[in-house]
């Protein structure tokens, strides 16, 4: 048995597999658990003031109890298995949202074949997880619309703290010259949807946007599957 098969059947005997909602067994979230989280037809507008971004969509309400659990586990219990519930939660939304009359003016993200890039992971914090949730979430989605991934597109130039417990402006300043691109031909004149977990303010959002438009990509959009 490997290090990490053993490591895998220990954390499995202290934390058995079953659902976050209702305790079945060899599932991390069941299909009728995944049902009950509601997900939003129109989200609500986005409250604060964007400047680089063409907007900020998310699909659902990070009050949830269920889907808080979902992304702690996810994030924190390092669960990776389930960002295949958190990619189908923006799926069913983004299906909806680019068709309905009220968002016909969206449309042309679809129509456009816009390319995906997830929010990019600090190094510090993509070694202790392992992995990049926003990351993982963005590659079920784009595989199921069909659109390019560019996980590499835009990096991390420099480690920042955590901005939970942070104020606008103090997120601002926290994530403020942080990113740079790898490839400017990639986004050059593109549509770039930039997929995370979750938004509060939008300020790492805000500040991918602006090294982006300054990179010469034609739009930027928010996307991600809860607001908190």
């Amino acid at each position: 048995m490997t290090i990490k098969k053993t490591i895998d059947f220990i954390l499995t005997l202290i934390f058995p597999i079953e659902c976050l909602g209702c305790n079945k067994e060899d599932i991390y979230l069941c299909d009728e658990c995944l049902a009950k989280i509601k997900i939003y037809d129109q989200p609500p507008v986005f409250e604060h003031p964007l400047t680089h971004l063409n907007g900020i969509i998310y699909a659902t309400d990070y009050k949830q109890k269920l889907l808080q659990q979902i992304i702690h586990n996810f994030k924190f219990r390092y669960i990776k298995e389930l960002a295949e519930p958190l990619a189908k939660i923006l799926a069913e939304f983004w299906t909806n949202y680019i068709n309905s009359v009220e968002t016909r003016n969206c449309a042309s993200l679809q129509n456009d074949k816009p390319i995906i890039i997830p929010v990019p992971l600090n190094k510090k914090r993509l070694l202790e997880r392992g992995f990049n949730q926003a990351e993982l979430i963005a590659k079920i989605f784009a595989s199921q619309f069909n659109y390019p991934l560019f996980s590499n597109a835009i990096i991390r130039s420099k480690n920042t703290p955590h901005q939970v417990g942070l104020n606008k402006k103090e997120r601002l300043t926290n994530v403020k010259n942080s990113f740079a691109i790898t490839d400017p031909e990639l986004i050059k004149d593109r549509i770039v949807i930039l997929i995370d977990d979750v938004v509060t303010t939008g300020s790492t959002l805000e500040e991918i946007a602006k090294t982006l438009k300054q990179a010469g990509a034609k739009d930027a959009w928010g996307l991600t599957v809860a607001k908190d």
